[in-house]
């Protein structure tokens, strides 16, 4: 596991068994962690918006969670690592929770999402303390969050809206707080993760798409835009 400089962001790379652990030990030591899962639109946005890429930055954990990134770190700079996704994350975190004791808050989503996503979490055993949409004002349920004081709390409100707000809000009493995107989606059962061979092929942006077409129609340009950039060497 090593942690590089990567278009000014600073990525941990590594075993999807390293990184995992460091995350755990930052829990278990009581070290308030916020980690971000970097994917070209992330990258992307963080090169033209300087506040962006300084909340970014503020990140204790950056883990290359797009097969975008692997690609770019492997031709760009010949540097080898596993893709460590966000909802694979969150999953394995929550399975953990049951063994350390810790308690889970959902921020994000449709109210019928999250609820159905907090509803699976709890029936399989994990202590999801609250739970509140991502359609809200101001700063959302900060005061519940005060009062609750969940260890893990993951937001699921998109880019870069997930990221802004832990980094607005994060003198909140969390050990962890982490952006999931879409994950409360999956999670409900509301949408489909794209197939094993579909992620292999590192296609599951298209997969995703392709569930959403109109509301997700700017991916296929970010695809190309990224793609073009680590072409020609400007994301490494």
């Amino acid at each position: 596991m090593d942690i590089v400089n990567f278009s000014n962001l600073k990525l941990m790379v590594g075993t999807t068994e390293d990184i995992r652990t460091a995350i755990v030990k930052s829990i278990c030591e009581n070290s308030k962690t916020f980690v971000v899962t970097l994917n070209a639109s992330i990258l992307l946005r963080s090169l033209h918006d300087a506040y962006y890429r300084n909340v970014i930055n503020h990140a204790g954990f950056v883990i290359p969670d797009g097969s975008g990134i692997i690609w770019a770190l492997r031709r760009n700079r010949n540097i080898s690592s596993d893709r460590v996704t966000g909802i694979d994350t969150m999953l394995y975190l929550c399975r953990i929770s049951k063994k350390y004791n810790w308690s889970v808050y959902l921020l994000g989503a449709r109210p019928d999402v999250v609820e159905e996503a907090a509803n699976r979490l709890i029936r399989s055993g994990v202590n999801v303390v609250g739970y509140h949409h991502g359609y809200f004002e101001a700063n959302g349920p900060v005061e519940e969050i005060e009062r609750l004081k969940p260890d893990l709390l993951f937001v699921g409100m998109g880019v870069p809206k997930q990221e802004e707000w832990i980094f607005k809000n994060y003198h909140l009493p969390f050990k962890l707080a982490m952006g999931v995107g879409g994950s409360f989606d999956v999670i409900s059962g509301k949408k489909k993760r794209a197939p094993i061979v579909i992620q292999k092929m590192r296609l599951e942006w298209f997969y995703r798409w392709l569930q959403s077409p109109i509301k997700k129609r700017h991916i296929p340009f970010e695809i190309l835009k990224y793609s073009f950039l680590v072409l020609r060497g400007k994301v490494r």
